[in-house]
């Protein structure tokens, strides 16, 4: 009888210890695939379908802060599964709220239904939403003892609660999201420029050196645009500079909307923007400048210290890339001299530039 319990503890433990190392080499792979990308958005997309597939849930959820020095945290629009209002969408937990600092001091995924009878948080509003939602448990991201965002789960799909070593696995998992957000937040700094949110003028230069080298060895096309807004200097001088910061946040958001999901959209310098078109040819190059310019045409910007509506147009340039390119500066030149023409030759326009062999 005694050897029976023996064998059955034993065999426990050993269950426990395995479970324990598979949970370690998953971490381990979640971890590769986190760090494996420093885009900040397809960071935050692969976080909450790491959670989904590990944790057997169809909700999740992340709160991270909307900018490196906000002191608060906003519900990100990848969410999965929730039903979020709009007043959800842009509710804001402050940084110093009880219901964060209590994660800076026990840092590790608690269920809903244990926080909910805490004094501390029974009238707190967040967590009232949150019970309201649907959601089991909360998991902070925590990096070198500070909170960096709340990660939020709903029930399982077998509708079983939480165990002890899923939360625990759930914790570990939210401590190596952190790190990832943490790096993709400080890359995003270094490669994105904060007032227009395009891509910073080195990214763009190499990123079209990497996209040159491509097409000399896979025969790929390529296309560049320069876009310009007409008479910038009128909104400045007329309107004053917070003006012309509204405009040019406008334009770069129109640009953005208009790109494909692998165009790179960049600032050169000052309200000259480019996009960088993988696998585009002149023709198509041209299409996606008209496309930018109409809808900039079409669209109205507010002037900020009068309410007032600012027509904006701007003049675009286009080339392709050609197998005698050998620099930056060559496809850069020619998208010029055709953005030059555009604006030369009456302004609002896109004008191709194609590299000819004479």
């Amino acid at each position: 009888m005694l050897k029976k319990v023996d064998d059955y503890l034993n065999n426990e433990i050993l269950e426990h210890y395995e479970k324990k190392i598979y949970d370690q080499k998953q971490l381990i792979e979640i971890s590769k695939a986190l760090n494996s990308t420093l885009d900040y958005s397809a960071l935050i997309d692969s976080i909450l379908n790491t959670c989904l597939a590990q944790m057997h849930t169809l909700n999740a959820a992340i709160f991270l802060a909307p900018d490196v020095d906000a002191n608060y945290f906003q519900l990100d629009p990848s969410y999965k599964g929730f039903d979020f209002s709009d007043e959800h969408i842009k509710l804001k937990i402050p940084t110093d709220s009880t219901f964060v600092q209590f994660f800076e001091e026990k840092p590790k995924a608690i269920d809903l239904k244990n926080l909910v009878s805490l004094p501390p948080l029974q009238e707190d509003s967040v967590l009232s939403m949150l019970k309201n939602q649907g959601v089991e448990v909360v998991s902070p991201l925590s990096a070198k003892g500070k909170v960096s965002g709340l990660l939020i789960l709903g029930e399982k799909m077998n509708l079983s609660s939480y165990a002890e070593e899923e939360r625990e696995f759930l914790t570990n998992l939210t401590s190596l999201a952190a790190i990832a957000v943490q790096n993709a937040r400080l890359y995003e700094l270094a490669t994105v420029d904060m007032m227009t949110q395009l891509k910073v003028h080195h990214y763009f230069q190499s990123r079209l050196r990497e996209e040159m080298d491509r097409c000399r060895k896979k025969g790929t096309k390529l296309a560049l645009l320069f876009t310009d807004v007409d008479k910038f200097k009128n909104f400045n001088d007329t309107y004053g500079h917070q003006a012309g910061d509204a405009v040019l946040i406008e334009v770069a958001r129109k640009v953005m909307e208009c790109c494909r999901k692998n165009d790179i959209a960049a600032r050169y310098g000052g309200e000259e923007f480019c996009v960088v078109m993988p696998g585009a040819g002149i023709d198509e190059g041209y299409q996606m400048g008209e496309k930018i310019r109409t809808a900039i045409e079409k669209h109205r910007v507010i002037n900020p210290n009068t309410g007032e509506e600012l027509k904006v147009t701007i003049s675009v340039g286009v080339t392709e890339f050609h197998i005698s390119d050998k620099h930056n500066k060559e496809m850069i030149e020619r998208s010029d001299q055709a953005l030059y023409k555009a604006k030369h030759g009456g302004r609002n326009q896109t004008v191709n530039n194609p590299k000819t062999d004479a």
